[in-house]
């Protein structure tokens, strides 16, 4: 029986903390300003302009200015549009710190990302005198940080650096070693329900 109303107290504390912690759903949607970084410094990339877009949820702690926040964005990103476009699923998941002031606030954000890629293949560029193959990768990871305000609670406006860890592309053709991950600027507006 002790053990019984042990489990139940804490069942109902942790049902009453879930309840209280602070739970958002959302919208975000922003620009991307991409470019490809490879680590042969004479190759070199434009940026390339797209989207992103996509529901996001937050989980705040009470009282303390600490969040969490996980989206499912679409993205549109990769190479300048003569030689790669890709459409992604980023899925970021964010340590948020909010300092309030008044009915608006600042917040910054760091973390790791997964992208999962949906569309956009291999793609080929001169190296040297030879046409070089380059192969895509269908998953890639990284980290990202950023900062912003937030708006009468609602609304908060955003900008993010994402750094690539793994390779998007790897180059096939040749004895080359030639590699390429993503660097991605972005400003986003979140709208919270």
């Amino acid at each position: 029986m002790k053990k019984i109303v042990i489990i139940s107290a804490v069942f109902c504390f942790l049902s009453v903390s879930y309840i209280q912690a602070g739970i958002r759903l959302g919208l975000k949607a922003g620009v991307n300003l991409a470019n490809m970084s490879f680590n042969q410094g004479d190759l070199k990339s434009s940026n390339f302009t797209g989207i992103q877009v996509g529901p996001i949820v937050e989980f705040s702690i009470p009282l303390t200015g600490i969040a969490l926040d996980a989206a499912v964005l679409y993205s549109r990103q990769g190479l300048k549009a003569d030689e790669q476009q890709e459409n992604t699923l980023n899925v970021p998941v964010n340590l948020k710190i909010k300092i309030a002031l008044g009915g608006t606030g600042v917040f910054f954000t760091a973390g790791p990302y997964a992208t999962f890629k949906l569309s956009g293949g291999d793609f080929y560029k001169m190296y040297g005198n030879l046409e070089t193959k380059f192969e895509s990768k269908s998953f890639g990871a990284g980290i990202n940080a950023g900062g912003g305000v937030e708006l009468l609670k609602h609304l908060q406006i955003g900008v993010n650096y994402g750094i690539g860890l793994t390779d998007d592309y790897k180059s096939v053709t040749g004895n080359f070693d030639i590699r390429g991950a993503n660097r991605i600027w972005s400003i986003a507006a979140t709208y919270f329900f």
